[in-house]
């Protein structure tokens, strides 16, 4: 059956009268109307096979209100055009045209582009049917696009993101199909690890290598024995506001859409007087011959290096550097330098002895790749090695409080430590369960 056949029965004929072209008026501003010639060309091919099957839509005064596309192939053919009046079409084929239309437009952001797309297939095949493998008929992505002049390959992965545009409504704020890509990633990364979490317990409650609960660092840090850990190792939130600062998917700085899938509260609000009970609950916590390591803010430095003073711990003067790349972020390059490396704070008890003796306050390791990450703040576990070496023997017992990615867990048990972590966030904890029963599959 010629697909002519199959919509004429959507279609009142009694409505439809021919004009010519010329006797339409197209307003200058219409956006739908500024389409490449080749697309109209691909139209203009169907229409000499099975004829101007839609009308296009006009005012009673013959301006133009839907079917830019189909006029344009009128035109070129030299033939009359099918036209119908707008208060004579059936609702539900006036919306059939309006997303036809829309699509078309040069103003759609591409979470509206890929719902309108989405919504036209459903319409067309609520009339005529699905189209499917060995299933003759049906209304096809490529019929899809030949309505609104895109090739089947761009009607197709816009219907596989409407699904996420509905699940995420924030993706709306993306700016480019590649960035809901890397949104959905992100994601489905989480959700797949949050749906896997209760067989992932399982495994990691078997492990003697590590614990990873999820819960808050204070909340976990008031169950720790007194003097029973070798090294506090953790990388709290910045106090900084990260998410407005940082650059996010599409490049947007201070974006909601992280490639990780996950966000946490940076506020000095809430950081600050959490990190003044860390300080006071990690000098308890560690034995008199232990340490600290505190990833932090430049700007915070001397605000954290104060409160743990107070709480007993003996602080170095300086930070030590991790030298991250040799060009680094920049979201202002014409008023910045780039940030190339960050703080860490190194903090150590009246009885410890550092182990491998004499090394630099510096160290240069490449940071996880943005595609990489499972989280925002990760940091790479060769860097968490060369750390935990400096002042941990094989059998230490490390503690993260913030686990996040999980990094510093993985880093402790490659290196024969016990590792203890927690983390509030589920999404976060999630990711970190994962990486875990991975690392415990491996060995």
């Amino acid at each position: 059956m010629r697909r002519k056949d199959k919509l004429e029965n959507t279609i009142n004929e009694k409505v439809i009268f021919e004009v010519e072209p010329t006797d339409i008026q197209v307003r200058d501003d219409l956006p739908r109307h500024r389409k490449d010639l080749g697309e109209v060309n691909k139209l203009v091919e169907s229409i000499k096979t099975f004829g101007q099957i839609l009308p296009i839509v006009i005012s009673r005064d013959n301006h133009l209100i839907a079917g830019g596309r189909r006029l344009a192939a009128c035109m070129l053919l030299g033939i009359k055009a099918r036209v119908c009046y707008k208060d004579t079409v059936d609702p539900l084929l006036m919306r059939e045209l309006e997303l036809e239309e829309n699509i078309q437009r040069k103003d759609l952001t591409p979470a509206e582009e890929c719902l309108a797309i989405d919504e036209l297939l459903k319409l067309k095949q609520l009339k005529h049917g699905e189209s499917g493998s060995g299933k003759a008929g049906g209304f096809t992505t490529e019929a899809v696009g030949e309505l609104v002049g895109k090739s089947r390959a761009y009607v197709s992965e816009a219907i596989s993101l409407a699904d996420a545009v509905r699940m995420f409504p924030n993706l709306a704020e993306c700016k480019s199909k590649s960035d809901i890509r890397k949104a959905v990633k992100g994601y489905q990364r989480v959700s797949d690890n949050i749906n896997a979490l209760a067989s992932y317990e399982e495994t990691i409650k078997r492990s003697n290598e590590f614990i990873l609960v999820n819960r808050s660092a204070e909340d976990y840090l008031t169950g720790i024995g007194d003097k029973s850990i070798d090294l506090f190792f953790t990388d709290p939130p910045y106090a900084i506001n990260i998410h407005s600062l940082s650059m996010t998917v599409g490049g947007e700085t201070g974006g909601d859409i992280t490639t990780t899938g996950t966000k946490y509260d940076d506020s000095p609000e809430y950081v600050f007087p959490l990190l003044e009970k860390i300080a006071v609950e990690s000098y308890r916590i560690t034995k008199d011959s232990g340490h600290a390591y505190l990833f932090c803010a430049p700007s915070n430095f001397w605000w954290l290096k104060e409160r743990m003073n107070s709480a007993g711990w003996i602080t170095h003067e300086r930070p030590i550097i991790w030298i991250k790349r040799e060009t680094g972020q920049n979201n202002q390059p014409e008023h910045w330098p780039s940030s190339a490396y960050e703080f860490i704070l190194f903090a150590r008890k009246t009885g410890s002895t550092i182990i491998l003796q004499g090394k630099p306050d510096w160290m240069q390791v490449d940071p996880v790749l943005p595609s990489e990450r499972v989280h925002q703040a990760e940091k790479p576990v060769s860097l968490c090695k060369e750390l935990i070496a400096r002042v941990c023997m094989p059998g230490s017992y490390i503690l993260d409080c913030f686990a996040g990615s999980g990094a510093i867990l993985e880093a402790a048990v490659e290196m024969k430590m016990l590792a203890l972590g927690c983390e509030k966030d589920v999404a976060s904890y999630a990711s970190a369960v994962n990486r875990m029963v991975k690392w415990k599959e491996k060995h």
